[in-house]
């Protein structure tokens, strides 16, 4: 097996024995590249780049939109809100092929991605705690 494959089969692992917590940092993760590959392709003119990776991280918003319950928690509605706006700012910097629009999203996903890891971090120390004890 070549070091790509085993790169590829170790992280198909890991996603499917991740759990939901941390499967949202991973889409984080990962949307978090694909807009950063996107303003290096819109900088680099290489525009079937720049839509590869915008498309994908539209594909993302979109996952995170529907599998959020906007009612689960306080501050959900505007988190969905901010969702929704995030996917149609990424579709509108495709369209214009815009660095300045990536750039943007890429400021509004940043604190989000930050609290989610520390939510899940904070969650995940209290699960330790609570079955140590």
């Amino acid at each position: 097996m070549t070091t790509t494959n085993s790169a590829s089969a170790y992280q198909s692992q890991a996603v499917q024995t991740a759990n939901s917590p941390q499967l949202l940092i991973m889409l984080f993760d990962r949307l978090a590249v694909d807009i950063a590959r996107a303003e290096k392709a819109i900088e680099a003119v290489d525009f079937e780049g720049a839509n590869e990776n915008l498309q994908h991280a539209q594909k993302i918003v979109r996952m995170l939109s529907t599998s959020l319950d906007p009612d689960g928690f306080s501050g959900g509605h505007e988190l969905l809100a901010v969702y929704v706006f995030l996917e149609d700012h990424l579709v509108k910097a495709n369209l214009q092929k815009s660095v300045v629009m990536v750039q943007e999203c890429a400021d509004l996903v940043r604190p989000i991605h930050e609290a989610w890891r520390r939510a899940v971090n904070a969650s995940e120390r209290e699960n330790v705690i609570a079955n140590l004890g």
